[in-house]
């Protein structure tokens, strides 16, 4: 397929920002005229890379690199509040308060944005769009003015659900997460009512233009060219001779030098550990606390760096010349470094420690993550824990069994991840591999 003008729209959100703008950079790379819409916040790292930026907001909250200092309303910083502490209630409470945050979103501003990408298409020359697919309203828009798009998912291929799954409930869950037939009853009882509720919402504004048809399920509605995916093909589902093509790029990062503060921290002979919750979830500081205790009585000659965002002041009590608290980490320079890497299952620290085939403790809190962590603990690529209820012993057996993990494995994958990549996944969306 030809396509001389693309049209990114992302999100205001650091985690998905960053792989959608390095999808933007192979394109452009590849002589694609870009442009990438967001919110002001993120406009000179686009323009830093040489792409075009256009000022559009799509969401009422954001996160820009640390989510709780981020400057947003006050009724989001509630929310943020709210969800932190539903974290601490385990994995069903969290999942139903982000799906009452999800129906109480419903859809931001959708005539506004609706008007705003008309007036994108009619002031540029674009000739496809991409979208990521949390961006309901946007996908919105461009179904609804008959706009050809792709969808980008940067975290679990099952965010968007397939025949029979609901929205917002993991497919599969790890081992370490026990759980209640009665509170998944309730999970599945909100999540049933958020998609009904939003998908008719959805349908209520498609049914005022006449270039769209009403649909099944909003949290399931993508591109009929191709959908892109941040992830591994770990169940043989890429389709790159049929659309809509499913890619699976495996990661959306380039690698990074680290500078050399940083290279006479790590360039030694110790062990080293990274542990990172995230820009939401390091807001954790009682899990980061177990963490960076166990970690060091079980490792005592380890250099361990701790991500810790906000939290970095309150856990100053722990730094040393061998444990590094930081509020914010070069994580893609730090990451060949690293040996092991202890994180709560977000998808760009996955794909960053599967590109370098590091070892991998997993502790999901929310979203996307239940599902990620289960796919490692199939494929024997990693030890999981429950957050909200691990002990030292469970630490030390998590240990243990990375320590145990096929190295011919985590090459394998790295290998299958150096193989692809951004680049792949635009060359083959323009017919280029």
């Amino acid at each position: 397929m030809k396509y001389s003008s693309i049209f990114f729209i992302s999100p205001p959100f650091y985690s998905h920002f960053n792989p959608l703008l390095n999808l933007a950079k192979s394109f452009n790379k590849l002589g694609v005229k870009i442009y990438m819409g967001c919110s002001i916040e993120f406009k000179d790292q686009v323009e830093g890379e040489g792409i075009e930026f256009y000022e559009i907001d799509i969401s009422a909250n954001k996160n820009t690199q640390k989510a709780e200092s981020t400057d947003q309303p006050d009724s989001e910083k509630e929310r943020l509040e709210e969800f932190f502490e539903s974290t601490k209630k385990g994995a069903v409470e969290t999942l139903i308060t982000q799906s009452r945050h999800r129906k109480a979103d419903m859809l931001y501003d959708p005539h506004k944005l609706i008007d705003d990408i008309q007036r994108i298409d009619e002031t540029f020359n674009v000739d496809l769009y991409v979208v990521d697919i949390l961006s309901y309203s946007v996908t919105l828009a461009l179904y609804s003015l008959d706009l050809d798009f792709i969808t980008f998912c940067p975290p679990h291929p099952y965010t968007i659900p397939d025949e029979g799954m609901n929205y917002g409930i993991p497919k599969h869950w790890p081992s370490a997460i026990k759980l209640e037939e009665s509170d998944l009853d309730r999970l599945r009882a909100e999540s049933k009512a958020t998609q009904k509720e939003f998908t008719e919402v959805f349908n209520k504004i498609v049914s005022e233009k006449n270039l769209a048809h009403p649909i099944d399920n909003t949290f399931s509605l993508v591109s009929d060219i191709a959908v892109i995916y941040n992830y591994f093909d770990f169940n043989n589902q890429e389709e790159l001779e049929t659309m809509p093509y499913k890619i699976y790029a495996g990661h959306s990062f380039k690698g990074r030098n680290l500078d050399n503060d940083w290279k006479n921290i790590v360039d030694n002979d110790q062990k080293k550990i990274l542990i990172t919750l995230g820009t939401f979830l390091s807001n954790r500081k009682d899990v980061l606390d177990k963490l960076i205790k166990s970690a060091r009585k079980q490792y005592p000659e380890a250099i361990i760096i701790v991500s810790a965002g906000a939290n970095a002041k309150a856990l100053e009590k722990h730094s040393s010349d061998k444990t590094i608290i930081s509020d914010f980490i070069p994580q893609i320079a730090l990451m060949p470094w690293i040996d092991l890497v202890i994180f709560h299952g977000g998808c760009n620290t996955l794909t960053e420690a599967m590109y370098y085939g590091k070892e991998m403790i997993i502790l999901p809190f929310s979203s996307d993550q239940f599902n990620i962590a289960y796919d490692i603990e199939q494929k024997e690529l990693g030890a999981t824990l429950d957050p909200n209820n691990f002990d030292h012993h469970d630490m030390v057996s998590a240990f243990k069994q990375v320590e145990q993990v096929s190295k011919d494995k985590l090459k394998y994958y790295s290998e299958i991840s150096q193989s692809r990549g951004s680049d792949f996944a635009a060359k083959t969306v323009l017919g280029l591999k």
